[in-house]
């Protein structure tokens, strides 16, 4: 039988039901759940819902590796057996789609119809999931070797969400001066990128000093430094910055429009500054307003100004070879025994995930 945990409502509780093992038809794969990871997405669903998901009881949860079990019809590209990584950013299925489709340009979050797991597409807080046609043939599903650790390879599609951002603009990494702000799961994924890019100096900007303490003491090394975020913040980061006068690279990591706020007050000559993370709520997005002189900032400071939600195919190759090849060898640190949770226990790691001081929930469906 395949367990699906239904969330009835925003802050809500999850319900067990049971129902058959669905049979993949002409192209299709079943898929077997082996791990999911929880995102602060997750968490803000949980707490407040998301105009994207139109009906309640939903399937959420979006970070997740599984195994091949079942092929359709046709299906040649993989194997019962594989193990395989699944993206969050999905094609809306139209496979004439400029954007998604068989000739499309791939970059699916600039779609109109956009999909993504576990919001339009049912998520993966299930045991088993069929992926259509569409999905198998276009969409952002990564093969791991049968011996990879399963507790990264759920961590395929967070980690490509960063490497987007700090991708987009070429050599904003490479012996520079990167800027953190926050100290959560996505600032620690681009401390460990960072750090295998090359990066000259990284800096963590984080309001609680537990957290920063834990992910500078796991992940850090001596051209690491954190910043308490308290009246001061501005300056100590411009005197770490030294002998530059800004940094290079500034990826606002926290959900908040104080978090906006302090990263354009860290942009100077030649930053690149990646609005990491988006400010949202039950009622959607709201306006943010920031002047910008287009000419003597934009064009004479060279500075970019750039976004990054979810991941194309670009981030999602670039975050599959960094785990496969060993190139991030302290992710498993990202999660602790405390941080570690069963299906049936779905509610207990959401709140965890919200707690200050935690960074990577999983969820074992073994």
């Amino acid at each position: 039988m395949n367990k699906i945990y239904y969330l009835d409502k925003p802050g809500g509780t999850f319900t067990e039901k049971e129902v058959e093992i669905p049979v993949p038809q002409k192209g299709e794969i079943l898929v077997k759940t082996r791990r999911t990871s929880v995102c602060q997405s997750d968490v803000v669903i949980y707490n407040h819902g998301l105009p994207r998901i139109k009906e309640w009881p939903a399937v959420v949860l979006h970070e997740v590796c599984c195994e091949v079990v079942a092929l359709g019809a046709g299906v040649a590209s993989f194997s019962v057996g594989d193990v395989v990584g699944i993206g969050c950013d999905i094609p809306c299925g139209k496979r004439d789609c400029l954007y998604c489709g068989d000739e499309g340009t791939g970059d699916w979050t600039s779609c109109p119809d956009t999909w993504a797991t576990g919001h339009e597409f049912p998520g993966f807080s299930r045991e088993y999931a069929v992926l259509p046609d569409w999905f198998v043939d276009l969409g952002p599903i990564k093969k791991f070797p049968k011996e990879i650790d399963l507790d990264l390879a759920c961590q395929l599609e967070p980690l490509a969400c960063c490497l987007e951002g700090m991708t987009r603009v070429n050599n904003c990494i490479e012996n520079r001066v990167v800027v953190l702000i926050g100290a959560g799961s996505q600032s620690t994924y681009a401390l460990q990128a960072a750090r295998a890019m090359g990066a000259r100096k990284i800096i963590m900007v984080n309001r609680g000093k537990e957290r920063l303490e834990r992910v500078l003491k796991d992940f850090g090394d001596e051209n690491t430094v954190g910043i308490l975020w308290n009246e001061h913040v501005v300056e100590n980061v411009f005197k770490e910055c030294k002998p530059f006068n800004e940094p290079h690279f500034v990826m606002m990591n926290v959900p908040h429009q104080a978090g906006y706020e302090l990263a354009t007050k860290l942009v100077g000559y030649n930053t690149v500054l990646d609005a990491h993370a988006g400010v949202k709520g039950p009622e959607g997005k709201p306006v943010i307003m920031h002047e910008l002189d287009l000419n003597n900032d934009i064009h004479y400071k060279l500075q970019c100004f750039q976004a990054t939600h979810g991941s194309s195919m670009h981030g999602i190759n670039l975050a599959h070879e960094l785990i496969v090849n060993n190139k991030l060898p302290l992710l498993s640190k990202m999660t602790n025994e405390s941080e570690q949770f069963k299906p049936n226990q779905l509610l207990e790691a959401i709140k965890r995930a919200d707690d200050r001081d935690s960074l990577k929930i999983i969820i074992n469906w073994d």
